[in-house]
């Protein structure tokens, strides 16, 4: 089923300002990222990406394009460097205060002379705090909560938390047009397109010729789990060729192999029924191709998580861990609304639930496996579902209009 997505566009282009502090292997500077590319590409929106790491953003950015200074465009993003530390020009900072929005992604805090300024202004910008994605049912409770905040000799401001989320009554998801249908576009042909993709990265078309081949992706924390399902693929009677793009699961790869150092990009490492194929650094459209043509996908943080949903496949999260075993009520949470109560959903809780706190996952993937045409039934259910919701940047344009309406003229 084809999902009719729509959008609504703000009656002029609108300003918008987005901070991001770069935690997790670049995993926030992709949400951000996206959620810039979106309100530039379909909305028209004016976008100031800053991020603290530029060393970071450029490696990141490296699939697109070589940054060479600071106030570069990259497709319509003018992409700025700060720091948590040093203070932005005070030319810059009454610009800043200018905008439409200013959105200060998952929790990092705005300059004290932003803030100022932006209390300051005739009509200060609205002003979000996007934070992490939950399923948790306290979200909703906490989604568009305002927040006071002194500006110093200027009025009092409204900070506004942000929740994304799967259900109503959240933020959404951030999904850009037409996603879902480059999905099925790519899933149509499945044997021309997977083909296609080993002659893009230079491997050798015979990791596509064993009969019953499983396709998996891999892009995880360093975790005891992960070598215990290493050895299970190893191990199992049946093929599987693992796609493993450049990124911290080739700790685990070398250490199954008995690699003094990391493999190389381009690398093919064979042991048993398993071939690891080892991939760059992918752009996010790449990898998003990656996960729509791999029958199991093995994902990790907020980013990639979402995007194996909506490439409609089976998947399994690598949750980011928090102390206390805080990500487990957060993994539970979302396990609630994903999964129901037939054997391949119990076997796929179990499995996250073991994968995620480290334990050994050999004899749960050897029961997991056969249950992925089912869960497949189930992924792309739940693909549709999100589909039909609408995304993250809409709902963040109707807050807009909705705040700026309430206010007296």
């Amino acid at each position: 089923m084809t999902t009719i997505e729509t959008k609504i566009s703000p009656c002029r282009p609108l300003r918008w300002t987005v901070f991001c502090v770069a935690i997790d292997n670049f995993g926030d500077i992709g949400v951000c990222w996206r959620l810039a590319q979106q309100l530039s590409s379909e909305f028209g929106a004016q976008v100031e990406l800053w991020v603290d790491d530029w060393e970071a953003l450029q490696w990141f950015l490296k699939p697109l394009a070589r940054l060479s200074q600071d106030g570069e465009s990259c497709l319509g993003v003018i992409l700025r460097h700060w720091s948590t530390e040093d203070s932005i020009m005070p030319s810059e900072v009454q610009r800043i205060a200018a905008a439409d929005v200013i959105v200060e992604a998952f929790a990092c805090e705005l300059p004290v002379g932003l803030v100022e300024a932006m209390s300051l202004s005739k009509q200060p910008p609205l002003w979000l705090n996007l934070e992490y994605l939950s399923a948790q049912d306290w979200v909703r409770d906490c989604h568009l909560l305002p927040s006071p905040q002194g500006g110093g000799a200027g009025r009092t401001l409204q900070k506004f938390f942000y929740f994304p989320g799967f259900v109503e009554g959240t933020g959404g998801l951030l999904r850009e047009a037409g996603v879902i249908m480059q999905h099925e576009h790519w899933q149509q042909d499945l044997a021309s397109q997977r083909a296609a993709l080993l002659v893009k990265y230079a491997l050798p078309p015979e990791l596509l010729a064993l009969p019953d081949v499983l396709l998996l992706s891999l892009f995880t924390y360093e975790s005891p789990a992960v070598l215990s399902l290493l050895d299970a693929l190893i191990e199992s009677p049946l093929p599987t060729l693992c796609f493993v793009p450049h990124g911290r699961s080739l700790e685990e790869v070398a250490r199954c192999f008995g690699l003094s150092d990391l493999p190389a990009v381009g690398s093919v490492l064979k042991k048993g029924s398993l071939s690891i194929a080892v991939l760059p650094f992918m752009s996010q459209a790449e990898y998003d191709q990656l996960l729509s043509l791999c029958d199991c996908n093995f994902v990790r943080g907020e980013d990639s998580f979402v995007r194996a949903q909506y490439a409609g496949r089976p998947l399994v999260w690598h949750i980011y861990p928090q102390t206390d075993d805080v990500h487990m009520d957060k993994l539970a949470a979302f396990l609630a609304l994903y999964s129901g109560e037939s054997a391949a959903d119990a076997a796929l809780k179990s499995f996250w639930q073991n994968w995620n706190q480290g334990e050994d996952c050999r004899d749960l993937w050897h029961y997991l496996r056969p249950q992925l045409p089912s869960l497949q039934i189930q992924a792309r259910r739940w693909q549709q579902q999100m589909a039909e919701k609408p995304d993250l940047v809409t709902n963040l344009l109707a807050f807009y209009r909705a705040q700026r309406e309430s206010m007296p003229a």
